[in-house]
């Protein structure tokens, strides 16, 4: 009896596991760095940021990650340079892998919402973005 409650629990847990997929209609958008952590320890944290990360996702879930610098009359200065990448499920897990120049790396999304965008690197960085939001002068 013990060995099939266990095992119901087991089924149960497994079944919780929540669809990386639903991930993936967040990530597209402008992201503001907030912190940077290691080892569950916070390595840095950013007030304000002097640029935004932007991530455009394609329908094949191919796209382009791109560092662009907000101005003061509410439009963008963008760098030449663009990411490209695509985007992959391995072991339940979701996956940015990029190719740029002979150059290819991977970061797990950990999480991806409204509110935030979590990011790992093969390195156990963690870099935790918030969504832009323009700075209002009047």
């Amino acid at each position: 009896m013990k060995q099939l409650i266990a095992l119901s629990f087991f089924i149960l847990l497994s079944s919780c596991k929540s669809d990386v997929s639903t991930y993936i209609p967040f990530i597209e958008g402008y992201w503001e760095i907030v912190s940077v952590s290691k080892d569950q320890k916070k390595v840095k944290e950013f007030k304000m940021s002097g640029s935004i990360d932007y991530f455009k996702v394609n329908s094949d879930v191919s796209g382009y990650r791109k560092k662009i610098t907000p101005r003061f009359d509410g439009a963008f200065e963008m760098s030449q340079h663009e990411s490209e990448f695509t985007i992959s499920i391995r072991d339940n897990r979701l996956w940015i892998d990029y190719a740029n120049n002979e150059v290819t790396y991977s970061e797990e999304i950990i999480r991806a919402n409204s509110a935030s965008l979590i990011l790992s690197n093969s390195d156990g960085f963690i870099y935790t973005y918030k969504p832009y939001e323009p700075l209002i002068f009047e």
